[in-house]
C-alpha cells in the first residue's frame, strides 16, 4: 500500500501556485492591452487639450490706419521683449498664468510708455481671459478654431486688425519675414502636448495647403473651360 501511494506526484507547493497564477494573470493583461484599440481623440478634444496647454498673445490695434498698425507692432515688440526671459523660465501653463497676472500692470505701463513715446495718447487695456479664435496659421503650424486663454492687449478703441502668437510655450517671433517656428520652440510645444495633438497642428497646415491648391486648380479649370485655352 505504501509503495502504491509513493507513485502519486506530490501536490505543488503554495509559492509555486502563486507564481503560476500571477504569470497567467500578467499574460492575460498583456493580451488585453495588445488587442485593445488605441483611443483616438476627436477634433474637439484635440482643440481643448491644445488650449489647456498654451497661452496666446493678442495685440489689437486702435484702427486699421497705417500709423495705428505700425504702433501695434511697436507695442507687440516691447511686450515680447519684456516677457521673453521670464516666460521662458516657466515650465507650466499655470505658472505662466500666475506670472502674467502678476505682471499685468507692468505690461500695461510698458505699452502706454511706447504709445506715448510715439506721440499718441491711446489708453491700453490688458487682460488674461478666454477668447474665441478662428483657425489661425502661425509660422508653419495651424491652430484649430476654438476658445483659448490669451493675454489681450487692446490699444485705444481696439477696432483694428490684431496680431497674435503663442506666448506659452514661448513661440513668439517678431520677424514675420521668416515666419517659421524654430525647431527648438516646437520641441517645447511637443513636450506639453500628446503626439496626436502636436501632429494635428502640422496636419492642419497640410490640409490647408491642399485646399488652397484645389481652389486654385478649380479656378484654372473654369478659366480653361470658358476661354477654350
Amino acid at each position: 500500500m505504501k509503495s502504491y501511494l509513493k507513485k502519486w506526484p506530490k501536490a505543488p507547493k503554495l509559492p509555486f501556485l502563486i507564481f503560476i497564477y500571477a504569470l497567467s494573470f500578467s499574460m492575460l493583461l498583456a493580451g488585453i492591452n495588445f488587442f485593445k484599440p488605441k483611443r483616438i481623440e476627436s477634433p474637439a478634444q484635440i482643440q481643448e487639450n491644445i488650449a489647456d496647454n498654451i497661452i496666446r498673445l493678442h495685440v489689437v490695434a486702435n484702427s486699421d490706419t497705417d500709423n495705428d498698425q505700425a504702433l501695434k507692432l511697436k507695442v507687440r515688440d516691447g511686450i515680447i521683449d519684456g516677457l521673453k526671459e521670464t516666460i521662458a523660465g516657466t515650465t507650466t501653463v499655470t505658472g505662466a498664468e500666475e506670472m502674467l497676472l502678476a505682471k499685468k500692470t507692468n505690461i500695461q505701463d510698458s505699452a502706454m510708455d511706447i504709445i506715448s513715446c510715439n506721440g499718441y495718447s491711446y489708453p491700453v487695456n490688458v487682460s488674461l481671459e478666454e477668447r474665441y479664435f478662428p483657425v489661425k496659421s502661425y509660422g508653419d503650424l495651424v491652430f484649430p478654431a476654438g476658445s483659448y486663454k490669451a493675454l489681450c492687449v487692446e490699444i485705444g478703441e481696439a477696432k483694428g486688425r490684431n496680431w497674435w502668437c503663442v506666448l506659452f510655450p514661448s513661440l513668439c517671433f517678431v520677424d514675420e519675414t521668416y515666419a517659421v517656428v524654430p525647431e527648438s520652440s516646437k520641441e517645447k510645444l511637443r513636450e506639453t502636448l500628446s503626439e496626436e495633438e502636436y501632429k494635428s497642428l502640422e496636419q492642419n497646415k497640410e490640409e490647408k495647403e491642399e485646399k488652397k491648391f484645389f481652389i486654385h486648380s478649380a479656378i484654372y479649370d473654369w478659366f480653361r473651360e470658358k476661354t477654350g485655352l
